[in-house]
């Protein structure tokens, strides 16, 4: 099956509309014109027919006798010299009394009246009673030579109109579909080995829409063949060292250089790694599950103290071995539309990573700003510095320690809730803020 591009489609579609419009408009004059015609012809003919009954209205006759004993023939071969239509003039019994056509044309009037002929039939009348009548009448074959000629200059009129209508389509084919193959060509040439410059088409239309929407998903591929790269930088490089360290200490056992009362801490230091490796392992598939949607969510309606207080429950331990303090601050229930399980985690990993850095204290504070419910952790250690922007991004350790995983998993999940997260500085350490849509 033989394509078409869309210029070519829309070019035709143009030839086909152009054709339909000049069928209709031809069609449609040549039968209202014609209409036309006949309509004039029987107004003109009224107008002559009262003039020739207002001149023999004005005589004495009373429509019994013939013309020749009351009126000067002339009188009335001179009203048939002052009007232009063919007419038959009859008395009150119908006899014609007079004709300014030939007997073979009033032969075929009569034959024909009502279909090859306009008629018109004017009375007259004496003293308010019908003397006699005149009929005018027309072949409707002179209008229509007449309508012929209209019809040809129309015709010629239309030819010419439909001719520039086509050269106008042709230039507005080229100006239309030159965008769009300059798109087709940027999008053929799209590659992630090499960036390309951006497209600009300036059309102002969905075309330059389309062009924009398909700049912002190169970028978007960009950045994503970009962060994967980085991503799988970052994970090499921290499975490497636990599995330097396993391997390490296996090589020495096996070759007995680690021997004697070494064997036993090499043996804790495999079994530690070893569990690393699988806390990185864990927390790299569940980031991986959240992030391509197969990790289900079950939301409902609770209130943000209650994940909070979860929260801080299963952190309160480790809190107390270090002797740091949490303070909650609830000035009331807040209520969120959430999965009550990933966000406890999102929390824990949160407040996790606080009391990696507190010194003395942890300070969490729930509030309401507008349309949503804000969770601000604050602690008071040494703050995020110039890495605030950056501790969110998976792998990344400020001190070196941990996977690095924990607060990327916390954003993830605060994001699939709608919600909002950022890290800064605070005038006691660091402090994040958690925005999370209030549910009415």
């Amino acid at each position: 099956m033989k394509k078409f591009n869309i210029g070519t489609k829309l070019f035709l579609s143009y030839l086909v509309l152009i054709a339909v419009i000049l069928l209709i408009t031809t069609v449609s004059f040549r039968y209202l014109f014609q209409e036309y015609l006949v309509r004039e012809a029987g107004d003109q003919l009224q107008k002559e027919g009262l003039q020739i009954s207002e001149m023999l209205e004005d005589k004495r006759w009373n429509g019994e006798r013939s013309p020749q004993n009351w009126l000067d023939r002339r009188r009335i071969e001179l009203a048939g010299n002052l009007i232009s239509s063919q007419f038959i003039i009859y008395n009150r019994d119908d006899d014609v009394i007079y004709s300014n056509v030939e007997e073979e044309v009033q032969t075929e009037y009569q034959e024909n009246k009502g279909k090859s002929f306009v008629t018109e039939q004017v009375a007259i009348n004496r003293s308010g009673e019908q003397i006699g009548s005149v009929v005018l009448f027309t072949k409707v074959e002179s209008l229509v030579g007449f309508n012929q000629i209209i019809q040809q200059s129309q015709t010629i009129s239309l030819i010419a109109s439909a001719a520039v209508a086509v050269i106008l389509a042709a230039f507005m084919q080229r100006g239309l579909t030159r965008p769009i193959r300059l798109l087709a060509e940027h999008m053929r040439q799209f590659s992630m080995k090499k960036r390309q410059q951006p497209l600009t088409l300036q059309t102002n239309d969905e075309i330059n829409e389309l062009a924009e929407t398909f700049q912002g998903l190169t970028e978007q591929l960009y950045k994503y063949d970009l962060d994967q790269k980085e991503f799988l930088q970052n994970a090499s490089h921290e499975l490497k060292t636990p599995l330097m360290a396993i391997q390490g200490n296996a090589e020495g056992m096996l070759d007995e250089v680690i021997v004697g009362e070494d064997i036993d801490a090499s043996l804790e230091i495999i079994v530690k790694e070893t569990q690393r490796l699988k806390k990185i392992v864990q927390d790299l598939s569940y980031l991986t599950r959240l992030e391509t949607v197969e990790e289900a969510f079950e939301y409902e309606r609770i209130d943000v103290n209650e994940v909070i207080h979860d929260a801080l429950t299963s952190v309160k331990a480790l809190a107390d071995k270090r002797d740091i303090t949490i303070i909650d601050t609830y000035e009331k229930s807040f209520f969120v539309t959430v999965d009550a399980d990933k966000m406890t985690q999102a929390l824990i990993n949160l407040l996790g990573n606080a009391l990696r850095f507190a010194t003395t204290m942890i300070d969490v504070h729930v509030y309401q700003q507008k349309e949503f419910v804000i969770i601000e952790v604050q602690d008071d250690g040494a703050g995020f510095g110039d890495i605030a922007d950056r501790v969110f991004d998976r792998f990344f350790t400020g001190d070196q320690k941990g996977s690095g995983i924990g607060l990327s998993i916390t954003k993830t999940i605060v994001e699939k809730h709608g919600g909002h997260i950022l890290a800064s500085d605070s005038y006691i350490g660091a402090k994040v803020v958690i925005s999370l849509p209030y549910s009415n």
